[in-house]
């Protein structure tokens, strides 16, 4: 059983509806900008009923377990001959996407660009990470700020390969760097997964890529040779500006690697309710029915709270691999360590950690891997990494 609490009203006046409420959700997704709240409440005339409306910029406040896990302004209220009551609000960032301007930076970061919008509308910043990749430029006319900072963050990865996400939490808003978290919650068919469904698809998948100047001048191009022989030939071509650097050309194929010269994977979850599983996190899965037993990050997530219980749906992404790797002559593989705080090596996935090698380690690898999990030998002892912070070398 869950202990929840539902609060609305504003100025600091606030009706506890706890004992009206019937079934709340909280749901998320990441590339979108609120997180939503929904609720349907007992209108009964029988009732002290709540006094909803959405024209009086009334504030939505709901714990779990003492602790507050949603904060927004309530956007829409109903009600039916049912004697139902139907909320739903949206967290901060709902003023990002439902506000437009005009917009022109030069030479900005990703984290310039999102402290900046969030101070022309007055929102409260929580913190940003900073993000070093100067942008150009970045001009955009009649369009949402949330489009703006989506943009700044796409060309960010584009050149750097690290995703960043935005998010909102007690009435202010943050800017994150994705990454694999130091701890996680476990989902496996034992403990908490109730019902899963994974599904494959090429439909996106492209096996070439051409990068093109306006010109038409070739700066650099990428072949899946093996992917191409088992399903044909898939072919892309991207713009790119003449002054393309090398590092950024690399940079733009390896994320074609990444991110589409691949097999597209998917995996839907239902299982009992862990608050801590929301969009742009991360969860260990383990599910042998599938061969899944690795990190994966949360595209989407809903959480919905009903009779004293709390069950989740959770749509989860597999870290993306290219099929292809270069090899030496001894068939070994070398890589770095790129993260700046050390990276574990563990006895297996997501096992006891042996030790931490420093950033601009070198270590070999036979090849092997499992899931995200690249099998290395470091100072004469063989163990797991995860492949994020490994670059080959």
């Amino acid at each position: 059983m869950n202990d929840v609490k539902l609060l609305v009203g504003r100025d600091g006046t606030y009706k506890n509806c706890t004992n009206l409420l019937l079934k709340a959700s909280v749901t998320g997704r990441r590339g979108d900008a609120p997180r939503t709240f929904s609720a349907t409440l007992s209108d009964s005339e029988g009732h002290d009923r709540l006094n909803a409306n959405c024209s009086e910029g009334q504030q939505v406040y709901f714990y779990l377990n003492g602790s507050e896990i949603f904060r927004g302004l309530l956007m829409t209220d109903g009600r039916s001959n049912s004697r139902k009551l139907a909320l739903k609000a949206y967290d901060k960032c709902i003023y990002l996407c439902n506000n437009k301007g005009s917009f022109s930076y030069k030479k900005k970061t990703a984290t310039y660009i999102f402290k900046d919008c969030l101070k022309k509308l007055g929102l409260s910043l929580g913190s940003a990470v900073s993000t070093n990749h100067v942008i150009g430029e970045l001009v955009k006319k009649n369009t949402t700020y949330w489009d703006v900072i989506q943009d700044a963050l796409s060309q960010t990865y584009q050149a750097t390969g690290i995703r960043y996400y935005v998010y909102a939490e007690k009435g202010k808003i943050y800017l994150k760097k994705r990454q694999e978290q130091t701890s996680m919650p476990i989902l496996d068919l034992k403990s908490n997964i109730q019902t899963y469904d994974m599904s494959r698809s090429i439909y996106n998948t492209r096996t070439r890529l051409t990068l093109v100047t306006s010109k038409g001048k070739k700066k650099g191009s990428s072949i899946n040779s093996s992917l191409e022989k088992k399903i044909g030939k898939f072919r892309d071509i991207q713009s790119v500006d003449e002054d393309i650097t090398k590092a950024e050309i690399n940079q733009r194929i390896r994320a074609f690697e990444l991110e589409t010269s691949i097999v597209d994977r998917e995996l839907k979850i239902k299982a009992d309710g862990n608050i801590k599983c929301v969009s742009g996190s991360c969860v260990y899965v383990d599910i042998s029915n599938i061969d899944t037993k690795r990190i994966m990050f949360i595209e989407e997530d809903t959480h919905t709270f009903e009779n004293g219980h709390h069950t989740m749906e959770l749509k989860l992404s597999y870290e993306k691999t290219a099929t292809t790797s270069t090899r030496n002559n001894s068939g070994t593989v070398k890589y770095r360590v790129t993260a700046n705080s050390g990276l574990n090596l563990r006895t297996g996935p997501n096992a006891r950690i042996i030790g931490t090698m420093k950033k601009g380690t070198e270590v070999t690898s036979d090849g092997k891997k499992n899931g995200n999990w690249i099998h290395v030998k470091w100072n004469g002892t063989w163990g797991y990494a995860y492949n994020s912070w490994l670059k080959q070398i």
